[in-house]
């Protein structure tokens, strides 16, 4: 086919080989073990080849993405299913072997209910279609097993306001706490809470996480109200490494949080003394 003059699938090629050299598969490694040929994988990634979407499917499966590629085929089809800017935090999330997240407003997408995710997109995104926002709150409530499934580290600092400020109603917000709660307990995640009496004024950032992907190093994932940004180089990821830690030395500790939680949701059984909250 001619080459992609128009950019149309330049994502699907910049993301192609950006998970290809992730799983340490050369051009060759990956045609043989999708059953195609090493000129098509090549062609694809210079966008010199439209790929078909049983293309993605076979790619999604051999890399183990997730269906990134797929989400991409489907995007540039004009079947819009996540935002271009959320891609990269999600092939990234999927590969780390650890994950640092901050967050000073809402409960981290990851560890969202359903009914909490569905009250969130539905304020947000006023003009969506219904089935846009299901598929929203698909992505975002499957994210977790998809992410689980490399036994990362996932530790989450999350200001107080974020279990305070109701989403949807009272009975959505009392289940999402009790399943950060419950996620904490099980072992899955590593919660603390920073308390709203900080005086301190260093939870006033914007969310973020740094995810430490083997052999590759580790990035920082930023997000804003356009989107997000994601930044690789040593000094930003040092610098928002030693951010995270003075986060969670300001934090309340995990088993402390949890019980902070439990108080907030009116979950008392269980209360450490006061003075430790």
């Amino acid at each position: 086919m001619a080459e992609d003059l128009d950019g149309r699938w330049r994502r699907f090629g910049l993301e192609l080989r950006r998970i290809r050299l992730l799983s340490g598969m050369t051009q060759r490694q990956l045609a043989s073990r999708a059953n195609m040929s090493h000129a098509m994988v090549g062609s694809m990634e210079r966008r010199s080849r439209t790929p078909r979407r049983e293309h993605a499917d076979i790619l999604d499966q051999v890399l183990d993405t997730g269906g990134t590629l797929r989400q991409i085929w489907n995007d540039t089809v004009g079947q819009r299913d996540v935002p271009d800017w959320f891609k990269d935090a999600l092939i990234l999330e999927r590969r780390s072997s650890e994950i640092r997240t901050y967050e000073p407003l809402v409960v981290p997408g990851v560890l969202q209910t359903e009914n909490y995710a569905r009250a969130l997109v539905t304020d947000r995104l006023v003009k969506a279609k219904p089935d846009e926002v299901n598929r929203i709150v698909r992505i975002r409530t499957e994210r977790l097993a998809l992410i689980r499934k490399n036994d990362p580290l996932l530790l989450f600092v999350l200001r107080e306001s974020v279990f305070t400020d109701i989403v949807g109603d009272e009975t959505v917000m009392r289940d999402q706490l009790r399943h950060v709660v419950a996620l904490a307990e099980e072992g899955a995640i590593q919660v603390q809470v920073l308390p709203n009496s900080q005086v301190s004024s260093i939870g006033m950032v914007l969310p973020f996480q740094i995810m430490a992907l083997t052999d590759v190093g580790s990035v920082v994932y930023i997000e804003h109200a356009l989107g997000g940004e994601t930044f690789d180089h040593a000094d930003n990821v040092s610098a928002m490494m030693t951010l995270f830690g003075q986060l969670q030395a300001e934090a309340l500790p995990p088993a402390a949080s949890i019980q902070r939680i439990r108080k907030l949701n009116g979950d008392h059984y269980g209360d450490v003394d006061e003075v430790q909250l």
